[in-house]
C-alpha cells in the first residue's frame, strides 16, 4: 500500500459516527520541519477539539496536499482543512 492509502484505512477505522460530534482532517505542512503533518480531529457540539497524528509525509508531499485533501475527502467524506 501507499502512504495516501495507509492515511485513508487509518481514518476510515477512526471515524465513527457519533451524535452531535463533529469530524474533519486538517493538513499542516511544517515549514522548519520540511514535514507534512496529517491530523484526524473530532469534537462534540460545546466540548474541546480532540486531535491525533495520524501520518507525517516527507517534503515531497508538499505539492500534493491540494491532491492529497481532493482523495481523503473523496474517499471518506470529511471535511479536509489545509494549512501551509
Amino acid at each position: 500500500m501507499n502512504p495516501i492509502e495507509d492515511i485513508i484505512t487509518t481514518i476510515q477505522t477512526l471515524f465513527t459516527k457519533q451524535p452531535n460530534t463533529i469530524y474533519e482532517v486538517r493538513i499542516v505542512y511544517q515549514r522548519y520541519a520540511n514535514k507534512v503533518n496529517i491530523f484526524f480531529e473530532y469534537y462534540k457540539i460545546g466540548q474541546a477539539r480532540r486531535s491525533q497524528q495520524i501520518a507525517r509525509l516527507d517534503e515531497a508531499y508538499r505539492l500534493q496536499i491540494p491532491e492529497l485533501a481532493k482523495q481523503i475527502h473523496q474517499a471518506t467524506g470529511l471535511t479536509i482543512r489545509t494549512s501551509d
